[in-house]
């Protein structure tokens, strides 16, 4: 599936603070609706939707973070996750465009937004620059070597290395265009959930040295500290709808 980016959509109640935490990360607002309620945060991979909690129309709680794609058409993936058996798809018109929908191997509602040509109601921001250095990578809580790898893959996300129990991660066009990490289940997920679905958890990759990324954080506002582990090393901070999120450097 050509044109897959990776956009994750966050709940939340404080859509302005949301909204300059991604921007302290290096992200910055691409698509915003007229009326407010909903921005598009851009970067170098991939995007972040924020959305207003109140009026979402699944009942999405505030500081829940949903797995959400962009493809160039939704009728081709439609067919393809129906023959795969995994999910079935049903494609409609919003006043945004079109819109697939389906049940993930999570039990949750995931959607892909066929790529607009025509913003009617919405207004972009073209010439605003992102950084290059950073990837939108969410995390999502389910078996990495379980049905959840095959649904994404069937998306059109390809696993990078071998797939384990433990963590994978599944990229959309060689990374360019984010990623998604799955994470082996856990009893409680640090994060909002949404019914039966598994947690994700905005999480990202960026290049910039993390001692810098922490420091302007803390400096806004925002408590980060940069922890290392044996598979690398990350920030974490809380964000304005009090969800952690994890920044981390680039694999080795």
């Amino acid at each position: 599936m050509t044109g897959l980016v990776i956009r994750p959509v966050r709940f939340t109640d404080q859509l302005s603070e949301m909204q300059r935490f991604l921007e302290l990360i290096g992200l910055r607002p691409w698509i915003v609706s007229n009326g407010g309620g909903w921005c598009d945060m851009a970067c170098g991979c991939g995007r972040v939707a924020l959305h207003e909690a109140k009026s979402s129309s699944g009942g999405n709680l505030p500081g829940q973070t949903t797995l959400s794609f962009e493809a160039d058409d939704v009728t081709a993936l439609a067919k393809q996750l129906t023959d795969s058996g995994l999910a079935a798809a049903d494609v409609f018109d919003e006043a945004y465009g079109r819109v697939l929908t389906c049940e993930d191997p999570a039990g949750d509602i995931v959607a892909v937004d066929e790529r607009m040509d025509d913003f009617y109601g919405y207004r972009v921001l073209a010439d605003t620059a992102t950084r290059a250095s950073l990837r939108v990578m969410p995390v999502r809580f389910a078996d990495p070597a379980g049905s959840y790898g095959s649904f994404l893959q069937t998306i059109g996300l390809e696993p990078a290395g071998d797939i384990n129990p433990y963590y994978v991660n599944f990229r959309a066009d060689d990374g360019e265009q984010g990623q998604v990490g799955l994470h082996h289940e856990t009893d409680d997920p640090p994060v909002v959930t949404g019914g039966r679905a598994a947690a994700v958890q905005l999480t990202f990759e960026s290049a910039e040295p993390l001692t810098d990324l922490a420091a302007r954080l803390s400096g806004a506002g925002f408590l980060a500290q940069t922890v290392t582990e044996d598979f690398g090393s990350f920030v974490v901070v809380t964000d304005p709808d009090g969800q952690p999120v994890q920044v981390h450097a680039p694999a080795a």
